[in-house]
């Protein structure tokens, strides 16, 4: 199961119904008034979208780089909802995710990678991610969902929803019937800019939000790791 940290190092255990945070990062939503360099198109270009073969968990490089690009989004954009040393992921984790073939990675070959992480044994450089968790017979949920920093604005966040969507529409039923799920994580004790820009975004994209908990009670072990009290909302989206 994946770990979370607590500031002073203890490992707490995720439970394997418990996600966190889907929240995607900031990393993921495209800054329109960005043009992207020439490195950043080229990478996206050459960028494969796919849920890989279990065995890429045994690449010690590139699990490395996954964890990386997941805890930076994340530190990045949740630095004010959790403690100072929390940590979204470890090696452990995302082996365990990617072995249940529940994690969609962006990937580029090495050679259009020039100015990325080494390549390990699968030869190509992970560059973004998203989870994809079946939740029933017709739901499965999203999460985990990040993108590396050189890749802001250049609408790879976008192209793995849709990835993750086409997935949910072949596997749970077909349009009209499948549901993809998202989790907001949200401080009601600060207001907190990008999760508002995020809903929105979300909104833009086709999700609506149906309801919203306490997380520090549906997830009373991961509580001490919060900064105050926080909410999770609930989005979803019937694909068509």
């Amino acid at each position: 199961m994946a770990e979370h940290k607590t500031p002073q190092g203890e490992a707490i255990p995720e439970q394997a119904a418990i996600v966190i945070s889907t929240v995607p990062p900031a990393s993921t939503v495209s800054d329109s008034s960005k043009t992207p360099t020439k490195e950043q198109q080229d990478i996206k270009e050459n960028a494969t979208i796919e849920l890989p073969p279990a065995s890429v968990a045994d690449d010690a490089i590139y699990v490395a780089t996954l964890v990386d690009i997941i805890n930076a989004a994340y530190n990045e954009t949740e630095a004010d909802i959790f403690k100072p040393g929390y940590v979204r992921t470890t090696p452990q984790g995302v082996e365990e995710i990617l072995r249940a073939g529940e994690l969609a990675v962006a990937s580029v070959p090495a050679a259009a990678a020039s100015s990325s992480p080494p390549a390990g044994s699968s030869g190509r450089v992970p560059v973004g991610c998203i989870s994809i968790k079946k939740l029933g017979a017709t739901r499965a949920e999203l999460g985990m969902f990040a993108v590396g920093p050189a890749q802001r604005g250049t609408g790879l966040g976008r192209d793995l929803i849709a990835f993750a969507e086409r997935w949910c529409r072949d596997a749970l039923g077909g349009p009209g019937v499948a549901v993809a799920q998202l989790d907001l994580l949200v401080p009601t004790h600060v207001e907190h800019a990008f999760k508002a820009r995020l809903g929105a975004w979300y909104g833009r994209l086709g999700y609506r939000m149906v309801g919203s908990r306490d997380f520090a009670l549906d997830y009373p072990r991961l509580a001490p790791l919060l900064a105050g009290p926080t909410e999770y909302r609930v989005f979803e989206k019937t694909l068509v």
